[in-house]
């Protein structure tokens, strides 16, 4: 039977698990769903099916997902637990049998073999198969239209290894970059367009740390390491598994995309705490890297697995010399702002325009009140405030069509409704996002806050 959540904030509000799956044909719509968008936006999330103690943290909840098809101007909503090892293990018992960082890794005796993977983090789509992530866990295959099924993909029986949480996808060539981290190795990948493995490098990293993301150009990976230092050793002893560290600096490894580890060519900056990259390109001998980042981190304030610390992330760019091997750091805005996204079209390449979640209001300082668009070529931005009560998710940008220019488009994100409890998906013209929305379609319950999603074309 299960029992009331514990007092947790990380299980209250915007946060709080929903205990259902469902389909909702037709949900209501105000306004008109644009007739461009056909395809379906996946969204993947923390949703415990039980929780283990009052210790939860929200990276640790099972994976749902949460799919909203479009076809011909017609709506419908689908959301489901991925049926991992791990949840189907604790359905069979009826209760949380896996513990958390915060519980030191502790899980009972039944489960002790058992894959943790919650594949709760990111949802991505590439040689017609539908991945769910985790950061230290192998991909699962989602099954598409059902979402019901779920298996460990291993590319061709060839990988069995963790996959970091933010892969790249090249839109010019097709290819799946990545990379696995957590373990004794730091292994990098290149699949191609039709899902086999066809380049793979051990490289050496100065340290072990936190790499939730890194960055692509044309021609080379960025592979940003901030001092938040992870040590399983130390969740055994009953320390936190992760450590700030600001001796270590911050350092970017930068190497070929086909290259070596003899290739890589190390930078060093100072320490800064970075989850989610923006984008990279080339210009002649620099590269540029724009990431939002923590950069004023007091050193007894970074403890990770709290919930009651204030961080403030900024829109910043970092310009590296390859030639003269310098580095400079430039802040582009004041704002906090989180989980970035672009027109996925131009990855790797010289974009224009930038798409993130923004806090305006001072009064909800670990929530997000607005989306921002920034034009990074004239440093100007667009504001869409959704007012007090209202927090929006990572936007989503769908290009209007195959040959649309960059930008042209519709964003999509999922609104919690704090004064009824319930959430909204809003569709906003990426051009003009500080106007009204394009539509709403309502949902009578809320999607938990959650992380990262997709658009899939309607095939």
């Amino acid at each position: 039977m299960s029992k009331p959540l514990p007092k947790n904030s990380f299980l209250q509000g915007v946060w709080e698990p929903i205990s259902l799956e469902c389909d909702i044909n037709d949900p209501i719509v105000i306004g008109k769903i644009p007739e461009e968008l056909n395809g379906t936006f996946f969204r993947n999330g923390p949703n415990p099916q039980y929780v283990y103690s009052d210790k939860y943290h929200m990276f640790e909840g099972d994976g749902m997902i949460h799919a909203i098809i479009f076809s011909n101007g017609h709506v419908h909503y689908k959301n489901r637990w991925i049926r991992t090892e791990r949840f189907l293990a604790e359905r069979k018992a009826r209760k949380s049998l896996f513990g958390g960082m915060r519980d030191n890794g502790a899980c009972d005796d039944s489960v002790k073999h058992l894959a943790r993977n919650t594949a709760n983090t990111n949802v991505i789509w590439h040689h017609n198969k539908l991945l769910a992530l985790n950061e230290g866990s192998q991909p699962v295959e989602i099954t598409k239209d059902t979402l019901m099924g779920c298996n460990p993909y291993t590319f061709n029986e060839v990988f069995n290894r963790s996959m970091m949480a933010h892969p790249k996808i090249d839109p010019v060539t097709g290819e799946l970059i990545f990379y696995s981290y957590f373990g004794p190795d730091f292994n990098y990948f290149i699949v191609n367009k039709n899902g086999k493995i066809t380049h793979q490098e051990k490289i050496t990293m100065p340290f072990k740390c936190m790499m939730h993301d890194f960055a692509i150009t044309e021609h080379f990976n960025i592979f940003p390491l901030f001092p938040l230092t992870w040590d399983f050793q130390r969740m055994i002893r009953g320390e936190p598994m992760f450590k700030w560290e600001p001796n270590l600096n911050t350092r970017f490894a930068i190497m070929p995309r086909y290259g070596k580890e003899s290739d890589v060519i190390l930078f060093e900056d100072q320490a800064a705490l970075g989850f989610h990259v923006v984008n990279a390109r080339e210009e002649k001998d620099k590269i540029i890297l724009e990431m939002v980042v923590i950069d004023d981190i007091a050193s007894d304030a970074i403890a990770f697995a709290d919930d009651d610390v204030t961080y403030v992330n900024y829109f910043t760019r970092w310009i590296f010399d390859l030639k003269k091997r310098t580095i400079t750091k430039e802040r582009l805005d004041d704002i906090n702002v989180e989980f970035p996204r672009i027109d996925e079209r131009f990855t790797g390449r010289n974009n224009r325009h930038a798409f993130m979640n923004g806090t305006i209001s001072k009064s909800v300082p670990n929530l997000f009140d607005s989306i921002i668009h920034y034009d990074v070529t004239t440093n100007k931005k667009q504001v869409h405030y959704f007012g007090e009560g209202s927090y929006p998710l990572e936007p989503i940008f769908v290009p209007r069509s195959v040959n649309a220019e960059e930008g042209d488009g519709f964003l999509l994100s999922y609104v919690y409704r704090e004064a009824f409890n319930r959430s909204d998906l809003v569709i906003l013209d990426a051009k003009q996002i500080d106007a009204e929305p394009l539509a709403i379609v309502q949902l009578p319950h809320r999607i938990p806050f959650g992380f990262h999603g997709c658009w899939v074309n309607k095939e």
